[in-house]
């Protein structure tokens, strides 16, 4: 996984045209990106939406964070108007008569 995540930091710095242009688009340090290309650090969770943005989605959050995006971006299917509308709405349920 680690290799994923390296790679889409690596395509992520193409698309914007080096290490040093993502930095400064990021507001991090160089270096800072070249930890993340290295696999020396990852991609830290207030940088992912920043990364996918600029690279109009080719990179995902589930790119930079493999192991715990789900965690932070939960998936949409959840809050979706159909899931709500499944069952009736009840307003005495839980009630304790």
């Amino acid at each position: 996984m680690k290799t994923v995540v390296i790679a889409s930091v690596e395509y992520a710095c193409q698309v914007v045209g080096s290490q040093r242009a993502l930095a400064k688009l990021l507001g991090v340090s160089p270096g800072l990106i070249y930890q993340w290309t290295a696999g020396i650090r990852g991609v830290s969770i207030r940088h992912c939406q920043a990364i996918v943005e600029l690279t109009n989605g080719h990179v995902t959050v589930q790119d930079l964070r493999p192991y715990d995006w789900h965690l932070v971006w939960p998936a949409a299917d959840c809050t979706t108007t159909k899931h709500f509308h499944i069952s009736r709405y009840d307003p005495n349920e839980g009630n304790v008569s």
